[in-house]
């Protein structure tokens, strides 16, 4: 019997969160799921929220938006984001989030009157809604691979190492990456995914 699963990824533009979607949505095709797929883009070029919606399992006819209380899984590449994001996520759902927080312009801008909260006040926050949440220092580990792009892909490695429920193995996603990202990145891409199964959750 095929699992159903349904995932939201949230994020700023630029972060690859339409890489991400479609890494996770040719995996789940390629162990036999349907899969159906909503991205939105805010100002995406310019750091504005980008978010995308898989249902992977589902009749076709239906809707693969993630409305609150129904996303199994929030992948966010941008800490703050998770925040935003949880209402979408099912209590007992799992969190897979980049330790990287982007200052909003209104705490840029204040010169010190406005605080933007430390990963600390937001894992704590997150653990509120559930107990299944993993912490991820992506953009340090894409740094030491040598290129900040494979954020998103050690977030996959963590999710990959950390859940269970997955309807397609680690093999499905190797091969995904390897059809959705150009053959001169696959190495670096395929250690960035191994990188990710460092990470449990805290």
């Amino acid at each position: 019997m095929v699992k159903q699963l349904k995932i939201h990824i949230t994020g700023m533009g630029g972060q690859g969160i339409g890489a991400t979607s479609r890494i996770i949505s040719r995996a789940a095709q390629l162990a036999g799921n349907t899969v159906m797929t909503m991205e939105t883009h805010g100002l995406a070029q310019r750091g504005g929220v980008v978010v995308s919606d898989l249902a992977i399992g589902f009749d076709p006819s239906e809707s693969p938006i993630c409305s609150d209380g129904e996303s199994d899984v929030l992948i966010a590449l941008e800490a703050l984001e998770s925040v935003r994001s949880l209402p979408r996520l099912k209590p007992d759902g799992i969190v897979i989030v980049n330790s990287t927080i982007y200052q909003p312009l209104t705490v840029r801008i204040a010169n010190g009157q406005v605080q933007s909260p430390t990963m600390e006040q937001i894992v704590k926050e997150l653990h509120r809604w559930t107990k299944n949440v993993v912490q991820v220092d992506a953009f340090n580990d894409s740094i030491e691979l040598g290129l900040s792009q494979t954020m998103n892909v050690i977030l996959l490695g963590a999710l990959a190492r950390n859940l269970s429920i997955l309807p397609f193995s680690k093999e499905h996603i190797i091969e995904s990456i390897r059809l959705n990202i150009p053959r001169k990145y696959h190495e670096v891409n395929l250690l960035a995914f191994e990188k990710g199964f460092n990470y449990e959750v805290v």
